[in-house]
């Protein structure tokens, strides 16, 4: 069985963010390898406003999962982590989102790949492009180059570069 290139968004509110997203790539670790993260991008929310600004992150990993076995681990992941979700774009200690698995297009009910979002938000289009810029999104073929330039509303307030140290991803 061959492994399957996937990138997750990993969003982070509430509580100390470098906490929530280290306990994030250690489960993540259990259930597949750390290929790559991105530096963090510090946004102000999309949606609800009234919160605090998010640190946005993209890992790339390898996985031998489908992707609904791996939308279940993640569900997994996000319950023992206390994602602590209220509302829709609301406050959160962490959020993790499949953004791509491989070229794959699904529509479901609960899981849509790619991520449907993905080229309106910056603060996921960046991280991506710190890892992958030329990677293709399956639907519209256009890189992540491409469709970071082609942004026309920007969330994002700063950059946080990845130091080396900061996450352990072997």
């Amino acid at each position: 069985m061959s492994q399957n290139k996937v990138f997750l968004a990993l969003g982070s509110n509430v509580g100390n963010w470098k906490v929530n997203f280290n306990s994030c790539l250690m489960e993540l670790k259990k259930i597949s390898k750390l290929k790559a993260i991105a530096n963090i991008y510090v946004s102000k929310p999309y949606g609800y406003k009234k919160q605090n600004d998010f640190y946005n992150t993209v890992v790339e990993v390898k996985t031998r999962n489908n992707p609904f076995q791996l939308m279940n681990q993640i569900k997994i992941i996000e319950k023992k982590l206390h994602k602590n979700k209220i509302l829709i774009n609301g406050p959160r200690r962490i959020d993790i989102d499949i953004i791509f698995f491989n070229s794959l297009n699904i529509s479901y009910k609960k899981l849509i790949i790619p991520h449907p979002r993905v080229s309106e938000r910056d603060f996921v289009l960046l991280p991506l492009f710190d890892i992958d810029p030329f990677f293709k999104h399956p639907q519209s073929k256009k890189s992540i180059k491409a469709l970071t330039t082609a942004l026309k509303t920007t969330y994002i307030k700063k950059s946080i570069r990845q130091p080396k140290e900061m996450f352990v991803i072997h």
